[in-house]
């Protein structure tokens, strides 16, 4: 008897943070581009940080006056975003939501980059919902995507992320559709769409994704594996088979290929090969172990699904030795007991 066990767990496409996200916008009046001055804008954000705090005491001053007040507030908002820029690039997110709110406070109908950058420091705090607020205010501002300096797809697609992270999926998935329109290009947004497609059991449409995505970039490992955990949720293991392959080439150590492998050539009756896999899984679980202690339940899973071919090849006493190797790892596997208790063997 095989044993029962959960389904692995689709990847998640890497998000792009707040510091590879933000605008640097360069301007002199609301819609006019202005030369780099001095450091402010420098991409050493020390230098920028200094650069920029000089450069906002001088043209508070220069607003104070009264004189060319447009130019003036729009040299400052520059000041401030760029050094919400730099803050943001040390992690420092705080301070570049101020910096951020001070630049819209001086130009707040006509900085949509401003609003994209909060919105970006915002997600990388984990405040979805005041970057919701903050991508929609700057896709309002620029609904046309005509200025240059503001990617309106990109902020498509980081609102797309922020509504995923909320499980807001149908909103995440028009959101990844827009930018998609916008930038056929964008690998992220294929990437991000088809884990939510996955994610709503429609398999045809997340196999069409991630294989875009892979078009993009043919050495995308999470689309690779989550097209083929697609594939096998539609049965088709020889091709689950081929992505996983193809991943491993890419990234030998990942041991979640290793298991999803080993799963499809189960499903095959391949159990040779599919114990050949979560031995190697096994091996490469036994290096992170000493490095992460606390995390050693976790690895029991690869023991248990080896012991459960072992069960299916009449090899019993393998079998009872991975189900309590994998109890070792984890004690409360309750599993792994049952089987034990099945194959009247102890613990």
């Amino acid at each position: 008897m095989f044993l029962d066990r959960p389904a692995p767990e689709f990847r998640k496409a890497q998000t792009c943070l707040a510091l590879c996200s933000l605008f640097l916008v360069f301007m002199s009046l609301p819609s006019a581009a202005q030369n780099l001055r001095g450091s402010c804008g420098s991409p050493d954000p020390d230098s920028s940080i200094a650069g920029c705090t000089r450069k906002i005491e001088y043209d508070t001053v220069d607003l104070k006056t009264g004189n060319a007040i447009q130019a003036a507030a729009a040299h400052l908002a520059t000041d401030y975003n760029h050094r919400g820029v730099a803050y943001a690039s040390k992690g420092l997110y705080d301070q570049a939501v101020a910096d951020f709110g001070q630049a819209i406070s001086l130009l707040p109908k006509t900085f949509p980059a401003a609003y994209f950058n909060r919105a970006s420091a915002y997600s990388n705090q984990g405040l979805d919902d005041q970057a919701i607020i903050d991508y929609t205010m700057a896709i309002s501002l620029e609904p046309k995507g005509e200025d240059p300096e503001f990617k309106l797809a990109d902020a498509y697609n980081y609102r797309g992320n922020a509504y995923e992270h909320k499980g807001l999926f149908d909103e995440a998935i028009a959101d990844f559709t827009m930018a998609i329109s916008l930038k056929p290009g964008m690998e992220n947004a294929y990437e991000h769409r088809g884990n939510r497609y996955l994610h709503k059991g429609l398999y045809d449409l997340a196999i069409a994704d991630f294989t875009r995505s892979i078009s993009l970039n043919s050495r995308n490992v999470t689309s690779y594996y989550n097209r083929a955990l697609a594939y096998q949720h539609k049965g088709l293991h020889d091709d689950a088979i081929a992505d996983l392959t193809r991943e491993i080439s890419l990234a030998p150590t990942d041991t979640g290929a290793y298991d999803l492998r080993g799963l499809a050539y189960v499903d095959k009756g391949q159990y040779d090969q599919a114990i050949a896999d979560y031995t190697q899984e096994i091996a490469l679980d036994a290096k992170d172990i000493p490095l992460h202690p606390v995390f050693a339940s976790r690895y029991a899973s690869a023991y248990s699904h080896r012991a459960g071919v072992y069960e299916r090849k009449g090899v019993i006493d393998a079998a009872i030795a991975d189900h309590r190797a994998a109890l070792k790892l984890d004690p409360g596997m309750q599993s792994a007991k049952d089987a034990l208790k099945r194959l009247g063997a102890g613990p």
